[in-house]
């Protein structure tokens, strides 16, 4: 039997990574919806009703601020898998245990508040160049979803917040990349990590292989959603294998009508409206800024071909292998109906970890193609 392990480290002064011990549960959620991918951990703070310390009389919790990096890897034994990288957004202390609150990498975009400006007309690619510029000027954008705006007014915003309301009226699929985050998903081996006592004080150097952060890959990408380049299958589940538990349903297209409606308030404050799909059936609206028509309207083509594919609906759990993450390309076979069987888009992944054990809730969304390639399982 496979024995579940945790590693957690947070970055120090010095910006070397120091372990966090005594954690109970660790949380991950990461979803094409969200800005942001996001992750909580419990920690214990209190051992036999008396604060823990370090060997230097100091208080643990106290090590851990806002604005931390920190990296989170779980595995089976022996080999260990980086799960999250981001920062320590918030710190919550309750009872007994410490919660931090983190978030990935676009955490940075909180940090730095935005001069008040008005784009008239603008584009997204614009806009974006402009604010990351202001974050830091080493930020590559990488932009292949550019939609137009009439007017675009930041008022009081820090680069998070534009951000946000970007992705709310575009849609697009916002994400940070780094040299950390870019090895997301590769794998250590417990033997690579350099142990040592878990409270030796603010001179802690517990350090693992590449942890020293490298600022040469710093890129925001702006990517089109529901669009896939092909349909290579990143894993493979099988409900009669490692699929264990579903909650899933299937939703074929077959007679679906739907038309999507997005609305706005031009410039000159007359509401505008782009409608495209069928009428008869369900009816999605959605509210954006001063968008231009044109963009207005790519927005609810996008929206319709997402909502008129054969998808499934609900979640189902795994265990941490294999691993997954959204936007994933994945087959999902059921040996019962094989008429589901196919290459599915993922949605969403929601990483947990436990004392009862680890496991991976997935949101398939959208079917991609009905065959399911020859993979490598994990």
């Amino acid at each position: 039997m496979f024995q579940l392990i945790h590693y957690v480290e947070v970055a120090d002064d010095k910006d070397s990574f120091i372990e966090v011990p005594f954690i109970s549960d660790i949380t991950i959620e990461k979803s094409i919806s969200n800005l942001a991918d996001t992750a909580n951990i419990t920690v214990s703070i209190f051992n036999f009703n008396n604060l823990i310390k370090t060997e230097d009389d100091f208080i643990f919790y106290k090590i851990f601020k806002r604005g931390q990096r920190i990296r989170i890897f779980l595995g089976y034994e022996p080999t260990l898998r980086l799960e999250f990288v981001g920062y320590v957004k918030e710190i919550r202390t309750n009872d007994d245990v410490m919660k931090l609150e983190c978030e990935d990498e676009l955490f940075q975009f909180r940090e730095k508040k935005i001069p008040n400006k008005t784009f008239t007309p603008g584009n997204v690619k614009q806009i974006v160049n402009h604010v990351a510029r202001l974050v830091n000027k080493k930020i590559k954008v990488i932009c292949d979803y550019d939609m137009g705006y009439e007017k675009f007014t930041i008022i009081d915003a820090t680069g998070y917040d534009v951000l946000k309301q970007i992705q709310e009226d575009t849609g697009a699929d916002i994400y940070f990349k780094s040299k950390l985050s870019s090895q997301i998903g590769q794998t250590i081996e417990t033997d690579d990590i350099n142990y040592s006592s878990q409270l030796s004080g603010k001179e802690l150097q517990i350090t693992s292989n590449n942890s020293i952060a490298l600022d040469d890959t710093l890129e925001l990408h702006i990517s089109a959603p529901f669009i896939k380049k092909n349909t290579d299958v990143d894993c493979d589940f099988s409900f009669q294998h490692n699929i264990e538990t579903s909650q899933l349903q299937y939703e074929d297209s077959k007679d679906k009508k739907v038309q999507v409606k997005i609305t706005s308030v031009s410039i000159s404050g007359v509401n505008v409206t782009e409608e495209f799909g069928s009428t008869g059936g369900t009816v999605k609206e959605i509210k954006v800024n001063r968008m231009s028509k044109e963009s207005m309207k790519k927005r609810a083509k996008l929206e319709h071909e997402k909502a008129i594919r054969p998808q499934y609906s609900g979640t189902f759990d795994s265990w941490l292998i294999p691993f997954v993450e959204p936007n994933y390309s994945i087959s999902i076979e059921d040996e019962d109906f094989p008429e589901k069987d196919g290459i599915y888009n993922v949605e969403s992944v929601t990483t947990s970890y436990s004392e009862a054990g680890g496991k991976r809730t997935i949101t398939p969304s959208f079917k991609l193609s009905k065959d399911i390639n020859e993979s490598n399982k994990e």
